[in-house]
């Protein structure tokens, strides 16, 4: 005879302790530059670039490439390297600070001749925090040698009201989730 199952609460959701993550509780922050340009206010400790407000993101995605073998009559696949898709992230467009500008101005000075990328400092390590309600860190994702791929300040459109959005494609080597937190 089979063995009847609990409904759900043999996975641990009738523990006291249980933290559902939730969408809206995270943080996008990248490493600051070298020369601290792109640093401002408290975080200059931290050495981590003052954020805008997000508004959306998501976590990372991975594909593998695969190899195949052929053996006798079949053909065998095994999996390759790791892809690591971009990451869309959207930010409230405020006046004061933007960091996207620095890290853009940073990189590619479109007003003087000479400006283009610079031999370091263009890809900078981030780190996307998740949140439980009290504020404390419970997921932590790190990715390596980011880069804005892309960068769109937005439409305007005269005919509405809606808060200006900065969307951002940052490109990375690889990611990882921190163990400890």
């Amino acid at each position: 005879m089979a063995e009847k199952r609990k409904m759900g609460f043999d996975l641990g959701l009738n523990d006291a302790n249980t933290c559902f993550k939730r969408r809206f509780r995270w943080m996008f922050k990248v490493d600051a530059l070298e020369d601290g340009s792109l640093v401002s206010g408290d975080n200059e400790s931290q050495g981590q670039i003052d954020c805008l407000p997000p508004l959306r993101s998501s976590r990372p995605n991975i594909s593998f490439k695969e190899m195949e073998a052929q053996h006798l009559n079949e053909t065998i696949f095994y999996p390759s390297k790791p892809e690591w898709k971009p990451i869309p992230l959207s930010l409230y467009d405020i006046k004061k600070n933007n960091p996207v500008t620095k890290w853009l101005s940073y990189v590619y000075d479109a007003k003087n001749d000479a400006g283009w990328f610079p031999s370091k400092g263009f890809k900078r390590d981030c780190s996307l925090e998740m949140y439980d309600g009290c504020g404390a860190i419970i997921e932590k994702w790190k990715f390596e040698n980011a880069w804005p791929q892309n960068i769109e300040f937005g439409e305007l459109d005269m005919s509405s009201s809606e808060v200006m959005t900065i969307d951002l494609t940052l490109r990375y080597d690889r990611a990882y989730i921190e163990e400890e937190i």
